[in-house]
C-alpha cells in the first residue's frame, strides 16, 4: 500500500491540542523515517546536539590519529549519532494512536470551511521568501472571509525557499486560532519539511491528529532522493549560467504527498473528522490520483461520523480524473460541497451529515497583490 500513518505532527505551543476527541483506528502501516529524514530532523530540531556531537567526534579523532579527514568523518558521524540518540530519548516519535472513536449524536450548527494552498506564505505565483508583508497579507486574506475551519496546503517549516519560516506558527501568531496542526509529507536532508494542516477558530479545538503519508511512485530510498536533489539543484545553478546539465538524466523530482487527518470538537460539542490533503496530477505515466486519492477516500469511507475533506487535487473540473475523484468520494459517502463554484483544483467534500450553501472561489480583486499562487475557496456547511 502506498499510504502510511505518522503521528509525529507539528503543533504550536501557544495552541495546544486537546486530549479528545480521538481518531478512529486505521489499518495501515506506521511511517518509518529514512536516513535523510533522521538527519534533517536532527538538524532542524536538535541542532545544538549536532554541534556538540561534531565537536566531540573531532576531538576524539584528533587525539586518536591526528588526521584531518578522519576527524571530519568522525565529527559528522558523532554529531548526527548524538542528535539521533537525544531525539529518541526525548520521544521525537510516539507510538500511533490505536483507538476507536464512538459516533455520537450531533447538534445542528453552521460552519464556514475554507480550503487554501498558501504557497509557504511567500505570496503570488513565482514568488520566493516569506516576509512580514506577505505573511500579514496572507493572514488578512484568511481573516477577511471569517472561516471557522481552514484546510491548508504547502505549509513550510525550515524551508530555504521561504527563508526558514514556520508558516503555521506565523499564521497562528497573526490569527490567534483555537486549534492548529500540521502533518509533514515531504522532508529534506537539511531539515525542511512541507505539509498540510488545519487551523480552527471560535472555540473549535483540534484533538487527535496524524499524517497520512503517500510514498513517491519511484521510491523513497536514500539514493533516489539524493539523485533527484542533485539533478534539481545542478539544473537550477546551471540555469543561472545558461546551461542545463542533468548528471542523472533529469530524474523525476522526488515528491511524496500526504494529508492531515484530525478530529475536532466544535463550540457546540460536535465531533467532526477533518482531512486536509495535497495530491498530484498524473505524470510520467503514473496515475497519481488513483495512487493518492483512492486510499484516502477508502479510509474515510470506513468512518460513519461527520466528515469534511478539502484538498489541492491538482486536477481541473471536467477532466477524467475529476470524474473519477467524484466517484471515489461518492463511494465513501462524500459529495463535493464546493460544486457550483468557479473551476478550480481546490475542492471540499463533505459527508451526508452536512448541507452545503454559498460555495465561492475568492479570486484576488483587480489591482491587489495575490496572497498565494492559489485562490481560497469557502463554503458554509450546515450540520443536520
Amino acid at each position: 500500500m502506498t499510504l502510511t500513518a505518522d503521528v509525529a505532527v507539528h503543533t504550536i505551543r501557544r495552541v495546544p491540542r486537546s486530549p479528545d476527541p480521538r481518531l478512529p483506528r486505521i489499518d495501515v502501516d506506521d511511517h518509518r523515517p529514512g536516513l535523510i529524514d533522521v538527519v534533517g530532523t536532527s538538524i532542524r530540531d536538535r541542532g545544538w546536539w549536532v554541534i556538540v556531537g561534531v565537536a566531540v567526534g573531532i576531538v576524539i579523532a584528533v587525539l586518536a590519529s591526528g588526521g584531518v579527514v578522519s576527524a571530519a568523518i568522525a565529527g559528522a558521524v558523532g554529531g548526527f549519532a548524538l542528535a539521533f540518540a537525544v531525539s529518541q530519548f526525548l520521544g521525537l516519535r510516539l507510538g500511533p494512536h490505536r483507538t476507536d472513536t464512538p459516533i455520537v449524536d450531533v447538534v445542528p450548527e453552521t460552519l464556514r470551511v475554507m480550503e487554501f494552498n498558501v504557497h509557504g506564505g511567500m505570496g503570488g505565483p513565482g514568488k520566493f521568501f516569506a516576509t512580514r508583508t506577505t505573511l500579514d497579507h496572507l493572514a488578512a486574506t484568511i481573516a477577511a472571509h471569517r472561516p471557522d475551519i481552514v484546510l491548508l496546503q504547502e505549509l513550510d517549516d525550515f524551508a530555504a525557499r521561504s527563508n526558514g519560516t514556520d508558516t503555521l506558527a506565523r499564521l497562528a501568531r497573526r490569527l490567534t486560532p483555537t486549534g492548529a496542526v500540521m502533518a509533514p509529507a515531504a522532508e529534506k536532508i537539511y531539515g525542511r519539511r512541507e505539509g498540510t494542516g488545519i487551523i480552527t477558530f471560535g472555540g473549535i479545538t483540534v484533538g487527535d491528529a496524524r499524517g497520512l503519508r503517500i510514498s513517491d511512485p519511484f521510491g523513497d530510498g536514500t539514493g533516489r532522493r539524493l539523485r533527484s536533489a542533485a539533478d534539481m539543484w545542478i539544473g537550477v545553478i546551471g540555469g543561472w549560467i545558461g546551461r542545463r546539465p542533468r548528471p542523472f538524466g533529469a530524474i523525476t523530482e522526488y515528491q511524496p504527498r500526504g494529508a492531515c487527518d484530525a478530529m475536532i470538537r466544535t463550540a457546540a460539542g460536535n465531533e467532526i473528522r477533518l482531512v486536509s490533503g495535497h495530491f498530484s496530477s498524473p505524470h510520467d505515466g503514473v496515475d497519481e490520483p488513483a495512487r493518492q486519492v483512492a486510499p484516502v477516500a477508502e479510509i474515510l469511507g470506513r468512518w460513519q461520523g461527520p466528515t469534511i475533506i478539502g484538498a489541492d487535487f491538482n486536477v481541473r473540473d471536467g477532466s477524467p480524473e475529476f470524474a473519477a475523484e467524484h466517484e471515489r468520494f461518492a463511494a465513501a459517502g462524500l459529495t463535493e460541497a464546493t460544486a457550483g463554484a468557479p473551476a478550480n483544483s481546490d475542492r471540499i467534500y463533505a459527508s451526508a451529515h452536512f448541507a452545503a450553501t454559498d460555495a465561492r472561489k475568492h479570486d484576488t480583486p483587480p489591482g491587489e497583490s495575490p496572497a498565494s499562487d492559489h485562490s481560497p475557496v469557502t463554503v458554509d456547511l450546515h450540520l443536520r
